[in-house]
This record gives structure tokens, C-alpha cells and sequence, in this order.
């Protein structure tokens, strides 16, 4: 589980000066916290988005699986750096993103991308507080016969996500901690 510290450190800086803001804001998981973390404004931006696919691809690159992706919105942006950083390392790994419910046209899918049977899968999410939303990413492709290899996110806050997952994998992983995001600030010079 090995991650470039320039890739990782520039990412920090980045996430504290674009994602960051403080002021009573209420979370997915119905509580509210003194401050808020914006991952779409790191996840859409240029330097962003190229940094959150090699490090998470820092955190994957030892696993054997088939497939990446989460819960629609949230994992969209990241997904897809994800699988184009995989590209790039020659790993041809399938995105896929699970919408909350299932479309009324077309297909009436409930999963995007190409999912293959019995598939070995890791989902992503950004910021992950108590792992609700990313549970229910978790048992959509688990209703399709795959495999939960592990669960990674940028940031864990630290309110249950770790306790919660040990049902689902005995592999959850994740770049930073809350504190660490909130104390940590690497130097100037990785700030771009």
C-alpha cells in the first residue's frame, strides 16, 4: 500500500485550500459538524483530479480486482481518475457508479459502467463519516454476485465508517483522517 508523499501532501494542501470551510453544516449521515468538506471542488478541478487517481491508484495497485466505484454522485469524479490512472499503469480495471435508485428509461439500470459477473470490486467514496451511504453502494454490486475487496476513501472523519465495514470487508482504507486534514499542512511549495 505504497503512495507517492509529493502526490499525497500536494492532495492535502489542496483539499484544506479549496475543500475546507467552516460554519454548521448537517453531513449525509443527519449530523452537523463546525465544518465542511467540498471534495468537488478537488475532485473537478485539473491538479485535483489527476492527484486523486494516483494516489488512490497508490492504495489499489497491490489488489486483485476487476472493478472500481461507488455511490452516484459523490464517487463519480473519482472513479473516473481512478480507472484513467489504472490505464496509464496498465491495469485495465471497469468503473461503475451506483445510483440511489434505478432509472425510469432506457436500460432501468441501478449500476452504470460495465460490471462483470462475480466481479472483485473496491468502492470509493470521498469524505466517509458513519459509512451509510457507502454501505449502500457496497449492497447494490453484492446483489449482483460481487466480491467487496476492500473500501477506500480520502478522507475518514472518524464516526464508525471503520466498525461499520468490518461486516462488509476486513479491508478499508483511506488517505487521511479528519485531524490530520484539519491540523496537517504540508509545505507551501506543494501548494499549486
Amino acid at each position: 500500500m505504497k503512495m507517492n508523499q509529493e502526490n499525497r501532501d500536494r492532495l492535502l494542501s489542496l483539499i484544506q485550500e479549496r475543500a475546507l470551510t467552516r460554519g454548521p453544516v448537517k453531513l449525509a449521515s443527519g449530523k452537523v459538524s463546525d465544518f465542511y468538506l467540498d471534495m468537488k471542488m478537488i475532485e473537478l478541478s485539473p491538479a485535483g483530479s489527476h492527484l486523486i487517481g494516483e494516489v488512490m491508484y497508490g492504495l489499489i495497485r497491490d489488489l486483485d480486482i476487476d472493478a472500481i466505484g461507488g455511490l452516484a454522485v459523490g464517487a463519480v469524479p473519482m472513479v473516473t481518475s481512478i480507472v484513467e490512472c489504472c490505464y496509464r499503469n496498465d491495469r485495465e480495471i471497469e468503473g461503475f457508479f451506483v445510483r440511489d435508485e434505478a432509472k425510469a428509461h432506457g436500460t432501468m439500470k441501478i449500476i452504470e459502467g460495465k460490471l462483470p459477473q462475480n466481479a472483485r470490486v473496491v468502492v470509493v467514496d470521498d469524505v466517509i463519516t458513519t459509512g451509510t451511504s457507502t454501505e449502500k453502494a457496497v449492497n447494490a454490486v453484492k446483489k449482483l454476485g460481487a466480491e467487496i475487496v476492500a473500501i477506500l476513501a480520502i478522507v475518514d472523519r472518524g464516526a464508525g465508517a471503520k466498525e461499520r465495514f468490518a461486516s462488509l470487508t476486513s479491508d478499508y482504507r483511506f488517505v487521511f483522517t479528519l485531524d490530520q486534514v484539519l491540523t496537517d499542512a504540508p509545505s507551501a511549495a506543494h501548494a499549486r
